[in-house]
C-alpha cells in the first residue's frame, strides 16, 4: 500500500520524521561558504541562519538536545547557534534539502509551503507585539515560539501537499478543522507537532503552546472571551485561579495569534471569527479590543516589510481595501457563492467544455468539492481502444502506470457496457477484488471504501468513476456521485 498517504499518528509519525529539512537553496550554499572561510564569525552568520525558518529551527533543536540544563532552554536560533558552533552546524548539512525559488513555474507544494511559511511569520509578529504591549519581556522568545508550533505544517505542505489542500478545501466549505484533520489524516496536526517535536529535541515551551495545561481550553477560552464583551468598555477580572494562571502565561498569545493569523489567510480580516480571539486577548492584556485590533494589524505589516516569503500576498495588503469592513464587501462574497454540483451543471452547457476530457476535469473539481470523504479519485475514459486514465487526485502516478486497467475485469467491462454505480465495501468488496483490474490490489485493501460508476460522453466513449477512502462513504456521498453522474449523462 504504499502509493497511499499515510494515515493515523504513527504512520505519520514514521513518514516525516525520514524527511529532510526543505531550506532555500541560496541560503544554504551561503551558509556553507561562510563556514569554510576562516575570517568569517557566528555573529556574521545570525542573519542567514534566521532568515531560513527551519534552517533556524535545526540549529534549535540541536543546542537544546546536547544543552546540559533542561531547565535553562534555549529559545531563539541566535544563542543556539553560539551553543552548537560552526562544528555543530556543518554536522547538521545531511538533514536539510536545498529548494530554489528563482524559477518562474515553482511546483505546486513549494508555492504552498512558502505561503504557510508567510503566515507562520505574521502570526509570530501579532504574537510578539502583543507581548511587548503587555510588557512580557517574553517577546522574542515569543516570537520564535509562535514561529515554530507550525514546523510540522511546513513539512506536511511541502512532503504532502494533495492530502493538506485537501483539509484546507473542506475547512473552507465549513467543515471543523479538527475534524476533518481526523478523517483526511487519522490524527491532529496538533497531536502530530508534538509527537515530532519531543523527538526533534525542540525546546519545551513550543510543544507547551499546544498543551492545555498551559493553554486554555475551549471552555476557558469561552469565559475569557466573556470578560470584554463590551468593545467599548474594558474587561473585567475574574476570580478563577487557573484562569488567571493562564493568563499570565505569555503562550496563550502565541495562541492566539496562530489562530488569527490562519483565520485572516483563509476568510480575510473582516471574517466574525477573529473577534472572539481578540475579545480574549483584550481580556488578557486589560485592553480595549480596538487596541488588540490596531497591533495586530500594525504587527502584519510589519510582517509583510520584514519577513516577506513571497508564497502568497501579505495579510497587510487587505487592510488597503476600501471595501474591507463594509456591506459593499459581504454583498461582493454572497454573490460568488455557487454550490458544485450548480457550477458543473452550469460549465458543462458551454461550447469550450464539451469532449471527454474536458468533461471529466470539471467532474474531478466538482468530486473534490462535494464529496468530501473522497481520498483518491480516477476518472477514465472507455472506447473501442479500452480503458485509459485521464485525472486523478490522492495516488501516486508511478504506482498507477504499473496496474493493468486493459488486461480484462468483469467489474470494469460491466461499467463499459451500461451506465451504473455500486458503493462497494467490506464483505461485498472482497468478494469483488479478483473481478477488478489486474494488479489494483497496489491500491486498494480490504478496509477501503470504493465506489464505481460510470457515465455515457457519447455514442463511442463512456466516463468511468473510481473514488475511494480509507476512512467511509455514506449514502450522502454516494448521492452526490450520483447526481454528478446523471448531469454528465445529460451534457
Amino acid at each position: 500500500m504504499s502509493s497511499k498517504s499515510p494515515s493515523g499518528l504513527n504512520e505519520w509519525l514514521s513518514f516525516l520524521k525520514t524527511k529532510k529539512f526543505p531550506v532555500r537553496a541560496g541560503n544554504l550554499a551561503r551558509l556553507k561558504t561562510q563556514i569554510k572561510r576562516t575570517e568569517d564569525t557566528l555573529e556574521n552568520m545570525q542573519k542567514n541562519v534566521a532568515s531560513d525558518p527551519l534552517l533556524a529551527f535545526a540549529i534549535l533543536n540541536e543546542a537544546n538536545r546536547i544543552v546540559v540544563n533542561k531547565h535553562n532552554e534555549i529559545n531563539t536560533p541566535f544563542h543556539a547557534a553560539a551553543m552548537v558552533g560552526m562544528n555543530g552546524i556543518q554536522n547538521l548539512f545531511k538533514y536539510f534539502t536545498p529548494y530554489e525559488t528563482r524559477n518562474k513555474q515553482r511546483p505546486d507544494n513549494l508555492n504552498a509551503f512558502l505561503a504557510e511559511i508567510q503566515t507562520s511569520y505574521e502570526a509570530a509578529s501579532i504574537a510578539r507585539h502583543w507581548s511587548i504591549e503587555n510588557l512580557t519581556s517574553h517577546e522574542d522568545d515569543i516570537f520564535w515560539i509562535t514561529l515554530f508550533r507550525d514546523s510540522v505544517k511546513w513539512l506536511l505542505w511541502y512532503y504532502a501537499y494533495p492530502v493538506m489542500q485537501e483539509i484546507k478545501n473542506r475547512i473552507l466549505q465549513g467543515e471543523k478543522a479538527s475534524q476533518v484533520e481526523m478523517r483526511v489524516l487519522g490524527c491532529r496536526i496538533d497531536e502530530l507537532t508534538v509527537h515530532l517535536c519531543t523527538f526533534w529535541g525542540t525546546p519545551n515551551k513550543v510543544i507547551e503552546s499546544f498543551l492545555t495545561k498551559h493553554i486554555p481550553n475551549t471552555s476557558e477560552l469561552q469565559s475569557l472571551a466573556h470578560l470584554a464583551h463590551h468593545p467599548d468598555e474594558l474587561p473585567g477580572f475574574t476570580e478563577d485561579k487557573r484562569l488567571t494562571i493562564l493568563m499570565n502565561n505569555p503562550l496563550i498569545f502565541s495562541y492566539c495569534a496562530s489562530k488569527v493569523a490562519d483565520e485572516v489567510s483563509n476568510n480575510g480580516w473582516d471574517s466574525k471569527n477573529l473577534a472572539f480571539f481578540y475579545r480574549v486577548v483584550a481580556s488578557v492584556m486589560h485592553r480595549r479590543i480596538g487596541n488588540i485590533i490596531s497591533t495586530a494589524h500594525f504587527a502584519s505589516t510589519e510582517a509583510a516589510k520584514l519577513y516577506n516569503h513571497r508564497g502568497k500576498r501579505p495579510m497587510a495588503l487587505q487592510l488597503l481595501d476600501p471595501d474591507l469592513y463594509t456591506k459593499n464587501s459581504a454583498s461582493v462574497k454572497k454573490k460568488v457563492v455557487v454550490s458544485p454540483l450548480a457550477s458543473l451543471k452550469k460549465n458543462l452547457t458551454r461550447s469550450e467544455h464539451q469532449g471527454c476530457k474536458n468533461q471529466a476535469n470539471l467532474a474531478l473539481k466538482t468530486i473534490k468539492q462535494s464529496i468530501p470523504n473522497t481520498q483518491h479519485v480516477i476518472i477514465f475514459k472507455h472506447n473501442s481502444t479500452g480503458f485509459q486514465p485521464l485525472f486523478q487526485s490522492g495516488y501516486k502516478l508511478e504506482i498507477l502506470k504499473k496496474i493493468r486497467w486493459n488486461a480484462g475485469s468483469k467489474v470494469f467491462d460491466k461499467l463499459a457496457k451500461q451506465k451504473s454505480a455500486s458503493h462497494l465495501f467490506g464483505d461485498k468488496l472482497n468478494a469483488l477484488f479478483s473481478d477488478l483490474p489486474d494488479t489494483s490490489d497496489q491500491i486498494i485493501d480490504e478496509q477501503s471504501h470504493l465506489i464505481l460508476a460510470s457515465a455515457v460522453v457519447s455514442q463511442h466513449e463512456m466516463m468511468l468513476f473510481w473514488l475511494e477512502t480509507r476512512n467511509e462513504f455514506n449514502e450522502k456521498d454516494f448521492k452526490t456521485l450520483k447526481q454528478i453522474v446523471s448531469l454528465i449523462n445529460n451534457a
